[in-house]
């Protein structure tokens, strides 16, 4: 596999692969990815950049779609964007808030002559620091079920102001560090206890669970009965995530996605479902309204498949 950039004023770096995989010609355009060309291999980069030129119009119209699609999602917490100075992200526990601490020294540093010693000191390690303040102590409020819009505590990540620029890509992956560190701490202290206690409400065992930050998948059950979950689960509705636990569970009897895999999926979802929504979960009786309205054969799994898939994993 070979590929080149191209530089475009309006879709930015534009990607043409040539692989022995690609049979003709075509192009993706992924929200963050952007735009790939795939070259089949007997033909030139010159032939991919003829039909680039041809079909820029449409990628401009798609790239500017996907990032409408990409503004709703962020806006309704199913999407982490480019973080910065003021962005939230709210999990089962909490509701992740990040702040510049703006340093009067540092402006002096952005003064003509300053560049060196802040490329200087942007070299060395930069500090943050997390405070966390409690929102509801649930042992009071006795309160039994989790969700995103009711975030026990708020976890503020603290960056000095010698960070990279606001809106930059090399900042967001700086926070986006301290994110996926508050994520994984969360998902480990969370989602193997749901997962146990579910594993028991239903009679199944497992061998292992392992939290992981892929980018690909929410979770994956293994043939020697390891389950991996996504630390991202704890961005997601308790009943959405729960779903996933109880997909993977289903697959330690029914290892592909066949009408016996379905039909148990349906009965423990149902199941979970009812009960959280008998604990006060919200989201729990938004699901099994939404379900009453579908006509598939699973209704209840279907609908929590389908809010799965509108959440993007970060």
């Amino acid at each position: 596999m070979t590929e080149r950039k191209y530089s475009d004023p309006v879709l930015g770096e534009v990607t043409f692969r040539k692989s022995p995989g690609s049979r003709r010609l075509s192009m993706r355009i992924h929200p963050v990815r952007g735009t790939c060309v795939s070259i089949p291999w007997m033909m030139t980069f010159a032939d991919g950049m003829k039909f680039f030129m041809q079909k820029r119009d449409w990628a401009i119209a798609a790239a500017e779609r996907q990032k409408e699609k990409s503004r709703a999602a962020v806006e309704s917490g199913k999407a982490v964007g480019i973080l910065h100075d003021g962005s939230t992200v709210r999990t089962l526990l909490s509701e992740i808030r990040f702040i510049r601490e703006r340093d009067r020294k540092h402006e002096a540093e952005k003064q003509p002559g300053a560049g060196a010693d802040r490329n200087t000191e942007r070299q060395h390690k930069i500090s943050l620091s997390i405070t966390e303040e409690i929102k509801e102590d649930i042992r009071i409020s006795g309160r039994v079920w989790l969700s995103p819009d009711r975030p026990i505590s708020v976890k503020t990540i603290h960056y000095p102001d010698n960070t990279p620029e606001e809106g930059t890509s090399e900042l967001s992956a700086l926070l986006g560090k301290a994110l996926a560190r508050i994520l994984r701490e969360e998902a480990k202290s969370l989602l193997p206890a749901k997962l146990s206690f579910l594993a028991r409400r239903h009679g199944f065992e497992y061998k292992a669970a392992t939290v992981k930050h892929n980018s690909s998948n929410w979770g994956s059950c293994s043939g020697l009965g390891n389950i991996n979950l996504n630390l991202n689960l704890v961005r997601l509705p308790e009943p959405v995530c729960d779903y996933v636990l109880l997909h993977e569970l289903s697959h330690l009897r029914h290892p592909d996605h066949g009408k016996g895999f379905h039909s148990l999926l349906e009965e423990l979802c149902e199941d979970n479902c009812h009960r959280l929504a008998s604990l006060g979960c919200p989201d729990a009786a938004r699901i099994i309204r939404h379900a009453m309205r579908s006509c598939s054969a699973f209704p209840v799994s279907r609908t929590l498949e389908t809010e799965v898939k509108t959440y993007r994993i970060f």
